[in-house]
């Protein structure tokens, strides 16, 4: 096995996509062609030659893109859980490698990769394909509710789920800097600081109920999400309830979020909401 430094990598892999004759085994998790139009040529070369391609990519909804360029070459592409292993064979050699098939990854990443120089080498990394990427294949690709999750724009996905849950007018749109969120017929102002990806959503409250807060009991799905904090306006300012939430945000562009962590994030949002209208339900019962 001969170590390849990283301006020798993907000219390996193109040799071994060049010099496939018979058979071609591509397993990358991620893959963008967009800017790479070379390697989906070469593909697209050993298929007309008559080269049977596997193709094995990461499921994953956020990674539809990946799957649908391998798609696009006229390629069924195999969905794999959790794939992170990246590599490239022929029927006579291959290259292991850190790189997934991302022309950013070829023109700014610093990879690694190895060349195989025997049958035995070879050999092993076919077991390796059999024993376990074949058979933890995937049938079925995510469904269409988590591609909807992935590919919507934030605002919309948040306005349709809230108004869901909430069976009444929901609005979500920027201004000013903030995220506006209008349900039930209030509003609260969702923030991002950038320095360190924290989140928190605020909601204007009246006297009465700043008076209130620090005796009434939230519900623990809040609790649960974010830490509540009472903001005492002075002078022009109004009263806020400010919401931390306690995870730290992957990304600061709330539409670039994983699926799991705007489910997440839309749960507890929700719940806020519902909780900080019954407080002031509660407050206004007492008056």
């Amino acid at each position: 096995m001969r170590i390849l430094q990283p301006h020798r990598i993907s000219s390996e892999i193109f040799d071994v996509i060049y010099q496939a004759r018979d058979s071609l085994v591509i397993v990358s998790p991620y893959v963008n062609f967009n800017n790479w139009r070379q390697m989906a040529d070469a593909l697209k070369h050993a298929l007309k030659r008559g080269v049977k391609i596997d193709f094995f990519v990461r499921n994953d909804p956020d990674n539809a893109n990946s799957w649908e360029q391998v798609e696009q070459l006229g390629l069924t592409p195999n969905l794999v859980e959790n794939l992170h292993a990246k590599f490239y064979y022929n029927e006579r050699t291959g290259v292991i490698s850190s790189m997934n098939l991302l022309s950013f990854s070829n023109s700014n990443s610093i990879e690694i990769g190895c060349k195989l120089e025997t049958n035995e080498e070879l050999d092993e990394l076919k077991n390796f394909v059999n024993d376990f990427l074949q058979i933890n294949k995937v049938s079925e690709k995510p469904s269409e509710e988590y591609l909807y999750l992935s590919r919507e724009k934030f605002t919309v996905v948040l306005a349709n789920f809230l108004e869901s849950l909430t069976n009444s007018s929901t609005s979500v749109y920027f201004q000013k800097g903030s995220l506006i969120i209008y349900a039930l017929s209030n509003k609260f102002f969702l923030d991002i600081d950038k320095t360190n990806n924290s989140l928190f959503v605020s909601a204007i409250i009246s006297r009465d109920e700043a008076s209130c807060f620090t005796s009434y009991s939230f519900s623990q799905p809040v609790t649960s999400g974010f830490n509540l904090t009472l903001i005492r306006g002075e002078a022009n300012y109004y009263d806020l309830i400010q919401a931390n939430y306690k995870c730290r945000l992957s990304t600061i562009y709330l539409d670039n979020l994983k699926v799991q962590e705007k489910i997440n994030l839309m749960g507890s949002i929700h719940n806020l909401i519902e909780d900080v209208v019954t407080f002031k339900k509660y407050v206004y019962q007492q008056n």
